[in-house]
């Protein structure tokens, strides 16, 4: 079997009821029925100016369980300090404390509450000893690769949808732990995920990654589908310049994906490519977006679930329109999620890593 592609003919667009280059805003409120047999969450990540990194995520139902398991709401906020230090606080509701708006995004699952607004999103948490506010000013317009949906299966019937509705934009952070509250600014992500298929089931890896790197922002995302569907890569690309979008690709046509430097995590035997780079054009401009890696952040090994690896980094942007040549370079995250073989002994490789969970399905 051979067939997974993302979706980008007329048809897709029709089935799902979008139209191309529109993003509107019930496309971030509940996209599945929230029971049996789908999975989706709502993202949301903050780099702060004290060097801490804070992610934020709502979902359906726990990123470990099946997608067959019924409504069981979820909430993870996770902290990682400038030293490295990680915290996290968890909390699963019972089914009557999840609601979710179809027309927009307004999530609740308690007292935890994930909005869109006119002025950008506001999420509030409150989990044990936490108390929680965020507000993402939206400085990048939304993006979908397409129809955002990636299709598998003879009549395209599984799928696993992603749409990035801010790649960039302005936080105000407001975090009292233990009683002390500490303010920040910083800037953030949102993006909204939901499919109908533990993504173990058709995907072998995938690599997603976002950065700021002086007046560009990008977004990746590497899709290599199981053996199933014949490792098919199904890459997408976004670059921004300032505040507008100057580059859109998606499919192993229009985006040239190249990994390499690999070698076999210790820790998980996962094989991990130490180098990804992306090459894009779009009218008379090529932009090249490399990554490299420096160290792992965390890593979490869910054996046959799957593993979920988290990097850091340097990341380049190399902008070119005829001679002209503009480079920009800084650090950043990014992650692997890898469910294919892993090597059967430990040689020197990559060391500990780390993790957006929501990624980590079962069967």
């Amino acid at each position: 079997m051979t067939n997974a592609l993302i979706g980008d003919q007329p048809r897709h667009f029709d089935r799902l009821g979008l139209t191309e280059g529109v993003i509107a805003g019930w496309e971030d409120g509940l996209r599945t029925a929230a029971a049996d047999g789908t999975f989706e969450w709502w993202y949301f990540d903050a780099h702060l100016d004290d060097g801490s990194t804070v992610t934020v995520e709502f979902h359906t139902k726990p990123p470990y369980v099946s997608p067959k398991a019924p409504l069981a709401p979820f909430v993870l906020v996770t902290r990682t300090d400038a030293a490295g230090e990680r915290t996290d606080w968890t909390h699963v509701g019972a089914p009557e404390d999840f609601t979710a708006a179809e027309r927009d995004c307004d999530v609740v699952i308690g007292a935890n509450t994930f909005r869109r607004d006119v002025d950008g999103y506001r999420i509030h948490v409150e989990i044990d000893d936490l108390r929680a506010d965020f507000t993402l000013r939206i400085e990048v317009p939304p993006w979908r690769p397409a129809t955002g949906h990636a299709f598998f299966g003879t009549d395209e019937e599984h799928y696993i949808a992603w749409l990035p509705m801010v790649p960039r934009g302005a936080v105000e952070a407001a975090m009292t732990v233990a009683g002390n509250t500490q303010h920040h600014v910083g800037t953030g992500y949102h993006d909204h995920n939901w499919g109908n298929v533990a993504p173990r089931k058709v995907l072998d890896h995938w690599y997603w990654g976002r950065a700021r790197v002086g007046d560009y922002t990008v977004v990746t995302l590497m899709f290599v589908s199981h053996d199933r569907f014949a490792k098919a890569p199904l890459p997408a690309v976004m670059v921004a310049k300032g505040d507008a979008i100057v580059a859109s690709a998606v499919g192993a046509d229009h985006v040239s994906f190249t990994g390499g430097q690999v070698v076999t995590h210790a820790e998980t035997q996962v094989p991990v490519d130490k180098r990804l780079e992306y090459r894009v054009k779009e009218g008379d401009d090529s932009f090249t977006v490399t990554f490299e890696h420096r160290r792992d952040v965390s890593t979490l090994d869910f054996g046959t679930a799957g593993a979920y690896l988290r990097f850091i980094g340097d990341v380049t942007v190399e902008h070119r329109n005829g001679d002209d040549v503009s480079t920009a370079s800084g650090q950043t995250l990014w992650e692997l999620l890898y469910f294919g073989e892993r090597a059967t002994r430990t040689p020197t490789g990559a060391g500990e890593s780390a993790h957006r969970s929501s990624s980590v399905i079962k069967a």
